[in-house]
């Protein structure tokens, strides 16, 4: 079965990337025939993605979904192929799930849960959720991994592996193997359910106060494959009408879901990096409306300094400020001696003028889309000589799902719209607080190391100068944090550091 899934996945990316290589040549010379040629490609593409997805499942389901919520950049026959993946996949049958709760809580499954319903109330990529109930006569959700993931995962890694090379060909200097990495980070984290318990735990709280619910955990029935929560009721985003819902509800729903990835990333520092519509369920059985945000296998922690950076950014885009983005885009990552900062600055500008006032009723569908689209390609193909951190990626793919969604909820409105009024509220003082002591503690923590880092460096030319020691130093301690109280406090920080560096010289 593995052996004929990986040639089965092998046969469809090669034909499908030989094909789209082949009509690019070709559209260089003879542009309608190749256009043409690639509607035909689009469509019969879709069907044929879409039916390897639906027979293989595991990580082909998540790409699937991601593809599902990207009408404005993908073609949109992929999108509409992929679009019933974004709330659920196919559910396997409930005797290959008792058998995987026989082997998980070693033949003791009737000690744990009084019943188990044999339908699954929803399957997702690596494993189904089933209702149970408790001896106390408490329901509850039991999601249980499917039996032999990790075998099926690596042969998914495997094609990810030989997709992306075939990719780094056509598009040199994209960072393809930070890709990768993630990709496969991920996964071993979304095959424990610890994990996800763990991060559940995290952010409850904090989404709380943002409108958004979280399943408690029940740790007592939890083990690494099988994850047992509060029951959530409600039909999943993906699965409502939204349509039907009034405006004012559909912009309550929108401006919930932004202010808790706000929240996440701005003030906790960790993130849930897969909220698509399967993953949002909106219950009706109070006043007003529940929402609730489930599956917290996909995650990303980022440092409070690039929690700092980012509520800069968000600032900088508040006031249009596109120099100012980029500015903090470069400062989050690192700069190779080869990135043309004014031509980066002067093609985000006019992105960011072709999007800034277009409305997904406007864009969905229309040439300004796929223009759009190849200007975005165009930008990231100029800031290949930027690494960022290893956390983007998920941000990235966390903030177009969010996107998307939105896209749905308030079709009328353009994405900005509804971001920048959610930046205005106020940091509360004890967050804030929290903010400036890790920060500082973060500088520390690097400046007290640097010395050390740096003698050893060049202890072998048995001569350190001191300069760009110090120049070092202080560049830390200038680009690490906003101006304010954080910052002045890093540049004390790092006279300390000169003083130890010269004291072991």
């Amino acid at each position: 079965m593995l052996v004929r899934r990986t040639i089965e996945g092998l046969a469809l990316v090669g034909w499908l990337g030989g094909q789209y290589l082949a009509a690019l040549i070709l559209g260089r010379a003879w542009t309608r025939p190749a256009r043409a040629w690639r509607r035909w490609l689009d469509r019969h593409g879709a069907r044929l993605l879409i039916a390897y997805i639906r027979r293989h499942g595991a990580l082909m389901i998540k790409i699937g979904q991601f593809i599902a919520m990207r009408p404005d950049l993908l073609p949109l026959t992929y999108v509409d192929a992929c679009a019933p993946l974004r709330d659920q996949a196919p559910a396997r049958p409930f005797a290959e799930i008792r058998a995987a709760l026989d082997h998980i809580y070693e033949g003791r499954v009737d000690a744990h849960f009084a019943a188990i319903d044999p339908e699954a109330v929803a399957a997702a990529s690596f494993g189904q959720v089933h209702r149970a109930r408790l001896h106390d006569g408490r329901a509850i959700a039991l999601k249980v991994q499917y039996p032999g993931l990790a075998a099926v995962v690596a042969r998914d890694l495997f094609l990810a592996r030989v997709s992306l090379r075939l990719f780094a060909i056509a598009l040199p200097g994209w960072p393809f193997d930070q890709v990768y990495g993630e990709i496969a980070r991920t996964s071993r984290e979304e095959q424990d359910y610890l994990h996800e318990a763990s991060a559940a735990d995290r952010l409850r709280e904090g989404l709380k106060a943002k409108g958004v619910s979280v399943p408690a955990v029940l740790w007592e029935h939890t083990r690494e494959k099988a994850l047992a929560m509060e029951y959530a009721p409600g039909e999943t985003l993906a699965q409502l009408d939204v349509a039907a819902l009034d405006g004012v509800e559909r912009r309550r729903v929108a401006d919930a879901v932004i202010d808790g990835f706000l929240h996440m990333l701005l003030d906790e520092g960790f993130f849930h990096a897969d909220p698509h519509a399967g993953n949002l369920l909106y219950d009706r059985s109070t006043t007003p409306p529940r929402l609730w945000l489930i599956d917290f296998g996909m995650t990303a922690a980022i440092s409070p300094r690039e929690s700092s950076l980012y509520r800069r950014f968000l600032d900088r885009l508040r006031a249009h400020d596109t120099d100012g983005m980029v500015d903090v885009l470069i400062e989050l990552g690192f700069v190779m001696p080869g990135v043309d900062r004014s031509r980066l600055k002067a093609l985000a500008r006019e992105l960011y003028d072709s999007v800034a006032h277009l409305t997904p009723q406007a864009l969905k569908g229309s040439r300004r889309q796929y223009e759009v689209g190849a200007k975005i390609n165009e930008f990231l193909r100029r800031i290949e000589g930027l690494a960022f951190p290893l956390h983007t990626l998920l941000l990235s793919r966390a903030t177009s799902l969010i996107e998307g969604l939105c896209m749905e909820l308030v079709p009328d409105r353009n994405i900005l719209d509804l971001v920048r009024p959610r930046l205005a509220a106020a940091l509360p003082w004890d967050a804030r607080l929290k903010r400036v002591r890790d920060e500082v503690v973060e500088v520390w923590r690097e400046l007290r190391a640097l010395p050390d880092r740096l003698i050893s460096a060049t202890r072998e030319r048995q001569r350190l100068d001191l300069t760009p020691v110090v120049a070092a130093i202080l560049l830390v301690g200038a680009l690490t944090l906003e101006p304010g109280t954080a910052r002045t406090v890093a540049i004390v920080v790092a006279a300390i550091g000169v003083l130890l560096a010269l004291r072991r010289r």
